[in-house]
């Protein structure tokens, strides 16, 4: 989903964006229909089932043949690393069924249409392709569209005309996307050297996919002198795979562009700057080559860490970015943070670019997983080495040895097993963590040293 969300919304963003602002009704199902009048004042009539079904199957297949052509036509866009791993399992599964040649082609688009396009055309503000839930009417031609999306990718259209029998009208469609899909399937997996002629013919580099736009407000502060509380301008930004840019609205003109090698860094303000605890600086080299601060205000903390995320993924290969910023502002003379006179001194606190794996927390991030999994799992070896103790007692209280008693058999008392020797499975998991600890620990970056006058007034 990380790696492949660009793609995702250029493939799907404007077929959903046509759904949502066309809201038609799309209804196959007859126990669903809703009759409804048509015509002109003075002329209508009622509409039949049948019409209403035919009308939702125009609309319905319509939608099903722009996503499809936006698939089939977007092999040159996927990013390589997806190519490389439906390759690769392309391969495999043709070499385990070579009797099944059917098997190859359901195995990618399992992952593909399945658990990638038909989540996101069913609930396309989990994945970001919208700011707001679709309502009923648009949110049922959504459902729609995912179970005919889902239809193709089963590679077998008789399979689920078979549990809902009422989408059969939309079979010749489906049977078309099939063959489709089986083409775009073949050149998705092509082999490397046919990977490198389609990108023969294109500029090098990430493509200028929008990764993340909206509204945000610029805040300016003076060199010298109090802060411009009210100097807030609303100015919209566009985040690509190439730059940072923004302009008065979507549709006008940039009035400016920060190329990502410019970048330096991008974190969080304290609150205490701008009175508001969502609001996020970009360092990045101006044209003159000094380094600048953009002060950045979001809607809403969940907005404000999308931003961060987004900046921070966009930029994680540039060489150039900091090890140490200042979370307040150059206020007056001073850095409201750390009271450093000088403006362009050390950063008083660590970025976040090139933290450890403990202390990455943006979302929609691998590493915010692996965090997740790492620090979970940390705090439950005592509780699995205990349980794996009490299942050894458990173990051994029914199986082990027995004796006579003055009422028949009874179990004889056993030793008591905690601190037996873990299986090689546990304690090989246990080593992995220390190991990745002791990593931790090692690739922690130095605290950047307290400012002199810090160091005076404490």
């Amino acid at each position: 989903q990380v790696t492949g969300m660009p793609y995702l919304h250029a493939v799907l963003g404007p077929t959903i964006t046509r759904v949502f602002e066309e809201k038609k009704y799309v209804e196959l199902d007859p126990g669903k229909v809703e009759i409804k009048d048509v015509g002109c004042s003075g002329l209508h009539r009622v509409q039949t089932e049948g019409e209403v079904i035919e009308q939702g199957r125009q609309h319905l297949q319509s939608y099903l043949g722009e996503l499809l052509d936006a698939i089939v036509k977007s092999v040159p866009a996927c990013p390589p690393v997806i190519r490389a791993a439906f390759r690769q399992l392309f391969r495999r599964v043709g070499e385990r069924f070579p009797q099944h040649q059917h098997a190859k082609f359901v195995a990618v688009t399992s992952f593909l249409c399945l658990r990638f396009f038909s989540p996101a055309v069913m609930t396309p503000k989990l994945f970001h392709l919208r700011e707001t839930h679709a309502d009923a009417r648009t949110g049922r031609t959504l459902l729609l569209l995912a179970k005919a999306v889902q239809m193709v990718g089963n590679m077998e259209p008789a399979a689920g005309r078979a549990k809902e029998a009422w989408l059969a009208p939309l079979l010749p469609a489906v049977q078309q996307g099939i063959t489709q899909m089986k083409d775009f399937i073949a050149r998705l997996v092509g082999t490397e050297e046919e990977e490198e002629e389609e990108c023969e013919g294109r500029l090098l580099g990430p493509p200028a996919v929008v990764v993340k736009e909206g509204p945000l407000f610029i805040h300016k502060t003076r060199g010298k002198g109090p802060l411009l509380a009210t100097a807030a301008k609303k100015l919209h930004f566009c985040l690509t795979g190439e730059a940072l840019s923004f302009g008065k609205s979507p549709g006008a003109e940039r009035s400016g562009t920060i190329a990502l090698a410019d970048i330096l860094a991008a974190e969080k303000v304290e609150e205490k700057s701008f009175g508001s605890s969502h609001v996020m600086q970009v360092v990045y080299v101006g044209a003159d080559g000094r380094q600048e601060t953009a002060y950045l205000q979001c809607k809403c903390v969940n907005e404000l860490n999308q931003w961060l995320s987004a900046l921070r993924k966009v930029c994680v290969n540039n060489p150039r970015v900091l090890r140490a910023y200042h979370p307040g502002i150059f206020r007056g003379d001073r850095w409201s943070c750390c009271h450093q006179r000088e403006r362009t001194g050390l950063g008083c606190d660590r970025t976040r670019q090139g933290v450890t794996l403990q202390d990455w927390n943006d979302p929609l991030d691998p590493a915010a997983e692996a965090q997740r999994l790492f620090h979970h799992l940390q705090g439950l070896q005592g509780t699995l080495r205990e349980k794996y103790w009490e299942l050894l007692e458990l173990e051994g209280t029914q199986n082990g040895p027995r004796g006579e008693g003055e009422f028949g058999v009874v179990s004889l008392p056993l030793p008591p097993l905690a601190g037996a020797p873990l299986p090689e499975v546990l304690s090989r998991l246990f080593r992995v963590l220390g190991d990745l600890e002791g990593c931790h620990r090692l690739a922690q970056p130095p605290a950047p040293p307290p400012p002199a006058l810090l160091q005076l007034q404490t």
